[in-house]
């Protein structure tokens, strides 16, 4: 893992809390309707789409903040109830590239604390996957990059 400043960024996010295994079902019901809403506003992307976890803690059954956050222009839009638009601050990351199969990521993230924690490196609340290509869950042609947030 490298470690790396990840830039200020304004989002067009929907948002939602849930448990680690609703997100798949969460993505399949929202992501399509974040870009087709993004469009219709005239927002552009600025890059790949993100899931940004808040206070996940890896339990299966402990809820958490979700945002399902597409990276866009600097504009104000009136915005539809479920979305807003928010800017999130830099902050520092320790960053993985993930290549394929994303259906039983939980090894990876396992490794990955391991590796984050035996650094001396502290976690902060925020996890992010930026889908840089995504084809399905299963593929082995998807591109990831996981950003655990450190202090």
């Amino acid at each position: 893992m490298t470690t790396k400043q990840i830039p200020a960024q304004k989002y067009f996010i929907y948002s939602t809390e849930t448990t680690l295994p609703h997100v798949n079902a969460i993505a399949m019901r929202e992501v399509e309707p974040l870009y087709v809403t993004a469009t219709q506003l005239g927002l552009e992307a600025q890059g790949p789409l993100e899931f940004i976890y808040w206070n996940a803690s890896g339990d299966p059954t402990k809820p958490f903040t979700l945002e399902i956050a597409l990276p866009v222009n600097d504009v104000e839009v009136e915005l539809p109830e479920k979305y807003t638009l928010t800017t999130h601050e830099s902050f520092k990351a320790m960053a993985h590239v993930h290549h394929g199969d994303f259906s039983n990521i939980e090894p990876v993230y396992e490794v990955l604390f391991k590796e984050l924690y035996g650094s001396g490196a502290k976690p902060t609340n925020q996890v992010r996957e930026v889908y840089i290509n995504w084809v399905n869950l299963t593929s082995a042609e998807n591109v990831t990059e996981i950003l655990l947030g450190i202090e």
